[in-house]
C-alpha cells in the first residue's frame, strides 16, 4: 500500500479495522485490485480466441456505427440509451465488439456478470481519464490542488465510501433526513393543483431535496434549498408547452427566470446544479470539448459559480464546526485534515451525487404510483412504526420500505456501466482483449436480466425481503449484476436510507398515481425518466 494512501486512511479513519476489510482478499466490487491477478500466462494465452473474432455491428463505409440507429433503416433505430445496450446484447451475445470505426479506440461492451468479475480482479484496467472537458479544465484554473486522479484521490474517497457504510455514523443522520424529508414532503402537497396533479415544478423540486440531503451528508447543516413557498404556475409565468420540435432545449426550473442576484445562495445552487444537469455539461460531446465553442464557455462559468457557492457553504459548515458542532458534521469533522483539499472535493461530491438521487427518487415514485399493493404494504409499515412509536416502543426497523428503495434503483439504476481502460493485454470470456480498449460493464442491463433476477423487469420488493412468500430472491443474483451507481460510488452506503427516508414521509400522508402514457428514459450524464410527468398525489385515507 502507497504511502499516500496509508497517509489519508489514518487521517480519515483513525479505527480503520471497523471500516476496512483486513483481509488479504478483496471482494468482487473493489476498485483497487491485487497485484497477483495479472495477465494470463503465456500458455494460457495461446489458447484465446482473438479479439477480432467477438461479435458486433459492422461499421460501414461512411456512415460507420451510426447507420445502425438511423430511423427507420437502422438495426437499432427505436431503441436509446440501455435499450440499444439490451438489443445489442440480444443480437450478438455477452460480448460486443465494436471496431475503431470514427473512435480513436474500439470498444468492448461485457453483459455477463461473471466476465465483469474477470474484468474487475484482472489488475490492468483503469477507468479513463477525460482530458480537455469543461470541469477538467477549470480544475486546473482552481488555486488549490482537486483530488481528481492519482492514488491520494482514489484512497480519500474510498475512505469516505467506508465511512459511508458504517451503521453507526449513519445513525447521525437520521434525524436530520427526516426532517429534510419532512418538508420536501410539504412542498410536494402545495405543488398540486387542479385534481391533486403535481404540477411541472416537480423535478426541480426533488432537486431541492437532493441537493439539502447531500449537502447535509457532507457539511451537517441546512443549505436552506427547502426554504420559501413552492412555485405555482400562472397564466404569466407558466411554461410554453414543448413540441417534438424541441426536443433539443433544455427544459430549465422557474429558478431560472429571476436573476441570479435576487436568489439566495441555496436558489442559485439549486439553479447551477440544474443547469449543469439539463445541458449535460459533464457529458463528453463535440461541443463541450471545443474550447472556442458557446457551450464550453458556459459550463465553465456555471462549474465556476457551482464552486463558489460551494466554497459559501462550506465556510458556514466550518465556522458551526468550531463553534458548536452538530452530530450531523461528523464526516465533515473527519475530512478536517485534508484542510483546503475539503472545498474541490465537496464540489466534486455535489456535482456527481444530486442529479443522480435526483432522478432515482423520480423512478422510485413512478414505479410506486404503477404499484398500488406495494405501495399499500408500504404505507401499512409506516403506520405500523409511527404506532410503535407513539407507544413507546422505540422506533422500528422498516425493511420493506428500504426494499421499494432498492427494487427502484435494481430497475432503474443512475448509471447504465462502468467503463474501464486496459493498460495491458487480457482475457475476458475466452477472448484476447488488447490494451487500449474501453470496456463497458454494463451493469444497467444485467440489472433487469431473467436468468439473474427471475421476472427481471417487474417491481418486487419482496425480493429483498428475507420474510414472507417465495419471490424470486435478490440473494440469488450474482453480485455485480446491478450495481446502480457505478463501481466504486463513495455514497452507495447512504442512498438506501435517503430513499426510504423520503419515501416514509410521502407515504405516510399520500398516495402516488400516475395517470397518463409511460415515460421514456434517456441517457445523459445519468439514466433519467423523461418529462411530462403525469404523477397524481392523493391525501391517505
Amino acid at each position: 500500500m502507497s504511502k499516500p494512501t496509508v497517509f489519508f486512511r489514518r487521517c480519515l479513519v483513525p479505527h480503520s479495522r471497523r471500516i476496512c476489510n483486513s483481509s488479504g482478499r478483496r471482494t468482487s466490487t473493489s476498485p483497487q485490485r491485487c497485484a497477483t491477478a495479472a495477465t494470463p500466462a503465456p500458455a494460457y494465452s495461446a489458447s484465446l480466441k482473438p479479439f477480432i473474432d467477438i461479435p458486433g455491428p459492422l461499421a460501414l463505409p461512411m456512415l460507420r456505427h451510426s447507420a445502425h440507429v438511423l430511423p427507420r433503416i437502422g438495426s437499432f433505430h427505436h431503441t436509446v440509451g440501455l435499450g440499444l445496450l439490451d438489443g445489442l446484447r440480444v443480437r450478438y451475445g455477452d460480448l460486443v465488439r465494436l471496431a475503431k470505426a470514427s473512435r480513436t479506440r474500439p470498444v468492448l461492451y461485457v453483459f455477463d456478470p461473471e466476465m465483469m468479475r474477470e474484468v474487475y480482479e484482472s489488475g490492468v484496467t483503469d477507468p479513463p481519464r477525460w482530458n480537455g472537458s469543461p470541469l477538467t479544465q477549470h480544475r486546473k484554473s482552481v488555486p488549490v490542488l482537486c483530488p481528481m486522479h492519482g492514488e491520494e484521490s482514489k484512497a480519500i474517497w474510498a475512505a469516505i465510501r467506508a465511512l459511508l457504510q458504517d451503521g453507526t455514523l449513519l445513525k447521525y443522520y437520521d434525524d436530520a433526513f427526516d426532517h429534510i424529508a419532512t418538508d420536501a414532503t410539504r412542498r410536494l402537497g402545495d405543488l398540486r393543483h387542479a385534481e391533486n396533479a403535481l404540477n411541472e415544478e416537480l423535478e426541480t423540486e426533488v432537486y431541492r431535496w437532493a441537493l439539502e440531503t447531500v449537502g447535509m451528508m457532507i457539511f451537517g447543516i441546512r443549505l436552506g434549498c427547502l426554504d420559501g413557498p413552492v412555485h405555482i404556475p400562472t397564466a404569466e409565468n407558466r411554461k410554453i408547452e414543448m413540441t417534438s420540435m424541441d426536443d433539443d432545449e433544455p427544459d430549465l426550473c422557474s429558478l431560472s427566470k429571476k436573476s441570479f442576484e435576487e436568489l439566495t445562495p441555496a436558489e442559485r445552487l439549486i439553479r447551477c446544479t440544474r443547469e449543469i444537469a439539463d445541458r449535460s455539461y459533464l457529458v463528453r460531446s463535440e461541443s463541450t470539448l471545443k474550447t472556442d465553442s458557446q457551450d464550453f464557455n458556459n459550463a465553465l462559468k456555471a462549474f465556476d459559480s457551482h464552486f463558489s457557492l460551494t466554497e459559501h457553504f462550506l465556510k458556514q459548515a466550518l465556522q458551526q464546526l468550531k463553534s458548536k458542532p452538530k452530530p450531523e458534521q461528523v464526516l465533515l469533522d473527519k475530512l478536517r485534515p485534508l484542510d483546503r483539499r475539503i472545498l474541490p472535493l465537496a464540489a466534486d461530491a455535489l456535482l456527481a451525487g444530486v442529479d443522480p438521487l435526483a432522478q432515482t427518487a423520480m423512478s422510485m415514485f413512478y414505479h410506486m404510483s404503477l404499484h398500488a399493493a406495494q405501495q399499500q404494504r408500504a404505507h401499512d409499515e409506516v403506520h405500523w412504526a409511527a404506532a410503535s412509536i407513539d407507544a413507546g416502543a422505540g422506533c422500528p426497523e422498516m425493511p420493506y420500505i428500504a426494499a421499494c428503495a432498492k427494487e427502484a434503483m435494481r430497475l432503474h439504476p443512475a448509471t447504465g456501466g462502468v467503463v474501464r481502460r486496459s493498460r495491458e493485454d487480457l482475457a475476458i470470456g475466452g477472448f484476447e482483449v488488447p490494451a487500449g480498449v474501453d470496456i463497458v460493464l454494463a451493469h444497467g442491463v444485467t440489472s433487469k436480466l431473467d436468468s439473474q433476477w427471475g421476472r427481471g423487469k417487474a417491481f418486487t420488493p419482496e425480493r429483498w425481503s428475507p420474510a414472507g412468500w417465495e419471490p424470486p430472491r435478490a440473494s440469488k443474483a450474482h453480485p455485480l449484476a446491478s450495481m446502480p451507481f457505478g463501481e466504486s460510488c463513495p455514497a452507495t452506503g447512504v442512498v438506501g436510507k435517503m430513499l426510504a427516508t423520503l419515501a416514509t414521509r410521502v407515504l405516510d400522508k399520500y398516495r402516488l398515481e400516475w395517470h397518463g402514457p409511460a415515460p421514456n428514459m434517456t441517457t445523459t450524464t445519468v439514466n433519467r425518466l423523461q418529462p411530462p410527468y403525469y404523477f397524481v398525489l392523493q391525501n391517505a385515507a
